[in-house]
């Protein structure tokens, strides 16, 4: 007989696991007003699901309208729920991951006493129940689970220290657990035998008169003699007339001072006593101890919640064998209660940098290292997760910066900036980069076709592994939108050559000039011994609005633009000089092209969106910057027709923008087109977005599945077509610079798993998380970054904005507060 680990699998009734992990529910705070289903709601479990979790047990969904916990909680209580629901039910599907949901009601949210409760409450309980069971499965959910736990009603009923019940719904254990079997019963009635139903319970409240582990035996007998088919065994009750408020004893939440699994040895018990499988649940993100739960038979799955906070991926890195890079939880539950915006998206406050970072860069170490003054190790560790540093050292969205907890105490730290000053630093004392370790060859061949960042992110990891990497690019440069989509005075092409001759001095190969699907097809890269190859083609294509005018002469799109003043400044300039230049558009590209247009030569340019000016989806830094250069801005207009003079563009015609989305939060914008406005111009810019251009398909029609506007990829970047894997922009639409790397990790590890490797493509972590430095939480400003003046600096193409000094950067490292290693006391 096999040894039952974490990773064996596990039928529930008719509800089969590929593993005993479940992501245990744990409240997001994220729900619409009214219960519904949010895009963060929905992004959250996506994110855990990709990680290979066996199952995930959404959050407390509220099962009433009325009795509802106090925050942004879900609800199952009208069937208007079910369409959102039904979202999240797929969206997870689609990652390959079973899903199952938490029902529960709480009086507790409506300061409610069992004991006030009439019996036509109670059995509005048991209907409640009934009815949102009933919702969950027309949703699709894999499962439902019974909140009978913790803070909630049902554990108000069960528990002999707050039920004073002296009906049918009170007593001794067998007529508190009246309202619980009924609701069972009728569950299992409406949802058919073969419906998955878990239950979950407090075995202990450790409150003096609350239940035992001897009341809790009887309790989960009865439970799964009426029906349950896995019992999840927690601990812990609400206690209001103690000296803490909250969970008692804190052992429904351990934190970091408990040893591993102090609740374990409850769900041991239980198990004893009933033939379902049973679930352990708290502080169990100790791989090793984890797994010896379930190997030693203690419990037949584990839960987690908050470790898969603290790293999303979790349960991938115990499967792929690299638990030196899994991140740590501190079990400090301030994802829970601590945010800086309780309705932010969940996330972990301590590694807030490193999490948000697409990447994973670990930017608590590089802080500490750029701090001592080591910028060597400073770069090999942003290196290893991320190859262009420099280039995100200089136009990186920056996420890290929007989830630094500084911003409690001042402002977040400048923490681009600083890569930045790293890569300049060594620029000038050492003048190259350094390479990483390179494995011995290994005799396979890699085509990657793109030279953007996604490829030369998957180009990388390969190329450290040993692989022989191709890298072919349509364009005649190498770096894709990189060195022809960004302009110049944010990315120097000098300072780009030197980040890609890392990778030139690795080995990889460029061959520029080719287009897959015009100058060769597939086959011919399957024919010259090349063993897999990733697509990360971008998105070059633009999108067009649709209007009349739009092809009239003296119109043109955002990324020609850009091209063409990296590829032929001559010709662009001719183009633009002395023109009125009107740029639709908000992102960073139409500012980028109204900042680009001045610098041709433009004699006025103005950037018309659809946007306010408050909500442009543009980097704020960069909208201000084209401020400064005189650019006119006219916010919350979009485009009805190109207007035409002697076949030429005259102007274009605008109508007032009344609102951007749907009632579903789609892009939908709607008009009042009784308010207009014409503006004059002699040369239109559209930038409004790129999409996919198909044609590298053209040669290989049958070996590429699109859907919508991207080719069809899972997150691990895996196609239809075996040995061909697809990133970056082209599979996802337009992203971030730092996004399309991560995914062409993600592709590295896939490819190299699927060539018989390990699909490890990182080092193996040793150093170890420790202060070097006293935190200081006194306030203090964040460093200023100083720009060339505007009326200057819109004359060239030269960097506009400067980097910090040596003396600024250990100023601005020192104001970091580590929060991956300790609890900051402003925090």
């Amino acid at each position: 007989m096999s040894e039952v680990g974490l990773f064996s699998r596990i039928k529930i009734n008719s509800l089969e696991l590929p593993n005993r992990i479940i992501m245990s529910p744990m409240f997001t705070n994220s729900a619409e007003n009214g219960g519904f289903i949010s895009r963060d709601t929905i992004k959250h479990y996506v994110d855990r699901a990709r990680s290979g979790v066996g199952m995930i047990m959404t959050e407390h969904t509220s099962v009433s309208s009325k009795y509802i916990h106090t925050g942004q909680r879900l609800q199952i209580s009208r069937d208007e729920h079910i369409a959102g629901l039904s979202k999240l039910v797929r969206a997870v599907h689609d990652e390959g991951c079973k899903i199952g949901l938490q029902i529960a009601h709480s009086i507790y949210g409506a300061d409610v006493r069992i004991e006030e409760l009439s019996k036509e409450d109670c059995y509005g309980i048991i209907d409640d129940f009934t009815n949102g069971a009933l919702r969950a499965k027309e949703a699709g959910f894999d499962a439902i689970e019974l909140h009978y736990a913790h803070t909630y009603t049902m554990a108000d009923f069960i528990s002999r220290r707050t039920n004073i019940r002296t009906d049918e719904f009170g007593g001794d254990i067998y007529g508190r657990m009246f309202i619980h079997l009924e609701i069972l019963k009728k569950v299992r009635e409406i949802c058919g035998p073969d419906f998955p139903i878990f239950a979950r319970i407090s075995a202990e409240e450790f409150v003096v008169g609350g239940n035992t582990i001897v009341q809790s035996r009887i309790f989960a007998c009865e439970l799964v003699k009426n029906g349950v088919d896995c019992m999840d065994v927690s601990a812990g009750v609400r206690f209001d007339d103690a000296h803490v408020k909250g969970y008692s004893d804190q052992r429904g939440k351990p934190t970091i001072e408990y040893p591993d699994g102090p609740n374990v040895y409850l769900a041991e018990d239980i198990k004893r006593h009933v033939d379902v499988p049973v679930i352990a649940v708290g502080k169990l993100g100790n791989p090793d101890f984890a797994e010896s739960v379930i190997a030693s038979g203690r419990a037949d799955l584990i839960a987690v919640a908050r470790q898969l906070i603290a790293d999303p991926m979790w349960v991938r890195k115990i499967k792929d064998e690299c638990n030196d890079l899994i991140t740590e939880c501190l079990y400090c539950t301030e994802c829970l209660y601590e945010r800086h915006d309780p309705k932010a998206y969940i996330h972990c406050m301590r590694y807030t940098c490193q999490n948000a970072c697409p990447a994973g860069v670990e930017v608590p170490l590089y802080m500490d290292l750029a701090r001592k003054g080591d910028y060597m190790e400073a770069y090999k560790t942003i290196q290893e997760e991320n190859p262009l540093v420099l280039t995100c050292g200089r136009v990186c969205n920056h996420a890290c910066e929007s989830m630094c907890n500084r911003v409690k105490i001042d402002e977040p730290i400048a923490i681009r900036d600083v890569k930045r000053f790293i890569t300049d630093r060594l620029i000038e004392y050492e003048k190259e980069f350094p390479l990483p370790e390179i494995s011995p060859e290994n005799g396979k061949k890699i085509a990657i076709i793109g030279s953007g960042p996604s490829g030369l992110s998957c180009a990388f990891y390969l190329r450290r592994k040993g692989y022989s990497v191709t890298v072919f690019e349509a364009l005649p440069v190498i770096g894709g939108v990189l060195a022809v989509g960004l302009p110049e005075y944010r990315l120097p092409p000098e300072k780009l050559e030197k980040e890609l001759s890392v990778f030139k001095r690795m080995g990889v190969t460029f061959k520029t000039n080719k287009k897959l699907g015009k100058d060769f097809p597939m086959n011919h890269l399957v024919s010259s011994g090349f063993n897999a190859t990733y697509i990360a083609v971008g998105s070059s294509a633009e999108r067009k609005l649709g209007i009349p005018g739009e092809d009239t002469e003296g119109v043109t799109y955002g990324i020609d633009l850009l091209r063409k003043s990296r590829l032929d400044k001559n010709s662009a300039s001719s183009e633009v000089a002395n023109r009125r230049v009107l740029i639709i558009g908000g992102g960073n590209v139409a500012v980028d092209c109204a900042r680009v247009a001045l610098r041709l030569g433009a004699s006025c340019v103005i950037l018309c969106c659809l946007e306010e000016r408050d909500s442009m989806p543009a980097f704020a830094s960069e909208v201000l910057g084209a401020e400064e250069e005189g650019i006119i801005f006219h916010c919350g207009w979009g485009p009805e027709e190109i207007t035409i003079s002697d076949g030429h563009v005259s102007g274009v015609r605008f109508a007032k923008c009344l609102s951007l989305f749907d009632n579903e939060g789609k892009f939908a914008p709607a008009f009042d087109h009784g308010r207009n406005v014409a503006i004059e111009s002699d040369y239109v810019v559209i930038a409004i977005g790129q999409t996919l251009d198909r044609t590298f398909a053209d040669m290989d029609t049958d070996k590429f599945e699109f859907g919508g506007n991207t080719v069809k990829a899972s997150f691990r970047c895996i196609t239809n077509t075996s040995g061909v894997y697809a990133g970056g922009d082209c599979a996802t639409g337009p992203q971030t610079v730092v996004g399309a790397v991560a995914m062409g990790k993600e592709a590295a590890s896939s490819i190299d798993r699927y060539l018989g490797g390990d699909g490890r493509i990182q080092k193996k972590k040793t150093t170890a998380r420790a202060l070097s430095f006293p935190v200081d939480e006194a306030p203090r400003e964040r460093m200023k970054i100083p720009s060339v003046d505007a009326g200057t600096r819109k004359k060239t193409f030269e960097e506009s904005v400067m980097g910090l000094t040596e003396e600024s950067c250990k100023q601005e490292v020192g104001r970091c507060l580590r929060c991956d290693v300790l609890k900051v006391s402003k925090l």
